[in-house]
């Protein structure tokens, strides 16, 4: 039984409930990936204190991230060119084998690598399972499917600190890694049952291992210089920096000569699809700023609990799922362009409006900054995946699909990072007046704001000096994710203007389903 694009209609009862549980199974799959790095954020302190290791305690986070950035890419190049089930079910398999080893970590360095693993099985199962929602349905059905995808993400969001929080506190941390197995086991047995996929028609192409090395080594030369600017010393970052341009050039070079190339150039130059992902690239940066820097705002120019810095980014998240289910059912009557030209908008308002807010701000303002700019996200988000998904061949939804997670992945990473280091930078010149060694001690005095026990420790002149200090720097920050936003728009102007299609009496015909 074939469930790939069967037309509206036209299924049978069976081949109907087949797909509804593979769509199950792709649902509980993302939900197992996204609730894992809301549930180990949470418990990321009680496992540096029985393992030990503080100094690398973001290792563990961008170990994670650097392998799930190069792995999908490379997986939905792979899932096109080869079996798409062999490959998602291989993914589940090793994310959950991977989990297994986490919770057995006897050190840091042991955790770090299998963090790595569960990685590159993490990214092959998210690119697998976004571009095979393009293969499962009609082009008009994708919008509808691809926003519940990214509501499971925002729902993870707001389950697993709490569920952490809960399972550190009465059973083990090890017990947040071994959460993931019975998700993980009925997506494994729901998609070997009732996925089935056709036969494929043998074609004899070379896998490109050179372009996926060439990747790999620029993917993970920039995430390290970004991610990791106190752990090494200049010289060490500017040659891993050199070595990474280097693995970019060859890889522009690679990519033009391989038959079956891991970058599809050939996609990146049409200018529909290089302005979608630029667009998820820029909107990468404003999200995961925000979810970072927001509740720094709050806990520390605010001076506010770490509870209630939490609590504005449920707004955000709320406003991610209604966006994209917004965006998923709205994308046929209006259009890929419209949906995320206004998701673009509203993220400029968003931050626009959070210029506008001080140390004296109040919980609602900032809440309702994440909510104006977490709707604008979703919108942005399942338009841009459903644009690409639906201007590109059949055998190219993998690929294609994996390029927009990466882009959007690799603007998180990279921008964060470029805009920590502003942080930083702002709050040190601020502080030069009050610390004459500010330049390098600026953020290790703020911290001091952030734990009622250190705060109870200055005098309220000081304190109020390092919000106003923070503050001015926070404003740096957000005024560029402003700026970042304003360039997606016009990013967005770019992407294809059309709606979906349907297929009516052997024609194709445009406009609502």
């Amino acid at each position: 039984m074939n469930l790939l694009s069967v037309p509206e209609g036209t299924a049978t009862k069976e081949e109907e409930r087949a797909r509804g549980l593979v769509t199950l199974a792709i649902f509980l799959q993302v939900f197992l990936a996204a609730v894992d790095t809301t549930i180990i954020s949470t418990a990321m302190p009680t496992v540096v204190a029985a393992l030990g290791g503080l100094r690398w305690y973001s290792w563990v986070f961008s170990a994670y991230m650097i392998a799930s950035t190069i792995a999908t890419p490379i997986a939905g190049k792979l899932s096109d060119q080869f079996s798409r089930k062999h490959m998602y079910l291989a993914g589940i398999a090793g994310f959950l084998a991977a989990s297994i080893l986490c919770g057995l970590s006897q050190n840091m360095t042991w955790l770090i690598v299998c963090r790595a693993l569960q990685g590159l099985a993490g990214g092959t199962m998210f690119a697998i399972s976004l571009g095979l929602i393009g293969v499962l349905y009609p082009p008009q059905q994708r919008g509808k499917m691809q926003g519940l995808i990214s509501s499971m993400w925002a729902i993870a969001s707001i389950i697993g600190p709490p569920l952490g929080g809960y399972v550190v506190e009465h059973f083990s941390w090890r017990w947040t890694f071994y959460l993931n197995l019975p998700l993980g086991l009925i997506a494994l047995v729901f998609l070997s049952r009732f996925f089935h996929e056709p036969p494929r028609v043998a074609i004899k192409q070379k896998i490109d291992y050179a372009g996926a090395a060439m990747l790999s080594l620029l993917a993970v030369g920039l995430l390290i210089v970004v991610t990791n600017l106190d752990d090494f010393s200049p010289l060490i970052l500017t040659g891993i920096f050199l070595l990474a341009m280097l693995g970019g050039a060859l890889l522009i070079r690679l990519e033009r000569q391989a038959a079956a190339p891991i970058v599809p150039l050939h996609l990146l130059r049409r200018p529909e699809i290089a302005a979608a992902n630029l667009t998820t690239l820029t909107t990468g940066v404003c999200a995961f700023s925000l979810i970072l820097f927001a509740p720094l705002f709050v806990q520390g120019a605010m001076l506010r609990s770490a509870t209630q810095a939490g609590l504005v980014l449920l707004p955000f998240s709320f406003g991610w799922a209604s966006g994209s289910l917004a965006s998923g059912h709205g994308v046929n009557r209006f259009g890929y362009r419209n949906l995320a030209a206004g998701g673009a908008v509203l993220m400029i308002a968003g931050f626009a409006y959070q210029l506008s807010l001080d140390m004296h701000a109040t919980l609602w303002q900032v809440s309702a900054v994440c909510a104006i700019a977490g709707t604008g996200m979703g919108l942005v988000t399942t338009a841009v995946t459903v644009a690409v998904q639906n201007n590109v061949e059949p055998r190219e939804l993998g690929v294609a699909t994996a390029a927009t997670i990466f882009s959007r992945a690799l603007g998180a990473a990279v921008g964060v990072s470029v805009l920590g280091a502003v942080l930083a930078q702002r709050v040190a010149h601020e502080l030069r007046n009050v610390f004459p060694a500010a330049g390098a001690q600026a953020m290790s005095e703020v911290r001091a704001l952030l734990l009622p026990e250190s705060r109870a420790q200055i005098t309220p002149q000081l304190a109020e000096q390092l919000q106003s200090a923070l503050a001015a720097g926070l404003h740096t920050v957000f005024f560029a994710c402003t700026i970042v936003a304003l360039l997606a728009f016009f990013l967005t102007l770019r992407i294809s203007s059309h709606k979906p299609v349907k297929e009516v009496g052997g024609l194709i015909v445009e406009g609502e389903v």
